[in-house]
């Protein structure tokens, strides 16, 4: 089923719309960092970007709809050794609650246990990050924690939740 959209490398042509994204007030209230990022910082990471993930520990894909970008989808703090990965999705507002977001986790979900022979991958959402709860809850991932006061946003403390999705 998420052979409908279509997955690939980062490329210079994606420096703009990542930039956009990286440094969108809403994606930053919802994200675990508080930090905009430069065009000259995301341009070196596109440059190394499609180097082996053994030697970066992370990879991006990009998720594309009938040749239009409409997301990103991250493995990263690959560790070969326990066979694990964390997770991130990010999809543009334009393509939000269209059903892309179940499609892209499911196929990282894959990707990362049929490619990459990894035993879990696993993410970390705030609390107040109601679409991604439910994302990652109907994608499979069963809660395994809570951090209290994890991140602190707009003068607030926020809790964030972790999750983990075992290969079958």
């Amino acid at each position: 089923m998420y052979k409908s959209l279509k997955y690939r490398s980062v490329e210079l042509s994606d420096l703009d719309i990542l930039y956009n994204w990286e440094n969108d007030d809403e994606v930053m209230n919802f994200g675990l960092t508080n930090m905009p990022l430069s065009k000259d910082f995301l341009l070196k990471y596109i440059q190394k970007a499609n180097l082996d993930i053994q030697t970066t520990q992370q990879y991006r894909f990009i998720i594309e709809n009938n040749s239009v970008v409409i997301g990103c989808i991250d493995i990263f703090e690959f560790d070969a050794i326990h066979r694990r990965a964390g997770v991130g999705i990010l999809i543009d507002k334009k393509y939000r609650n269209k059903g892309y977001g179940f499609l892209a986790v499911n196929f990282i979900s894959d990707y990362a246990f049929k490619k990459l022979n990894l035993n879990q991958i696993y993410c970390s959402i705030s609390t107040k990050n109601t679409p991604s709860l439910k994302l990652f809850k109907k994608s499979g991932f069963i809660k395994i924690g809570l951090k209290k006061n994890w991140l602190y946003k707009n003068g607030n403390f926020i809790d964030v939740i972790d999750f983990q999705k075992f290969k079958n």
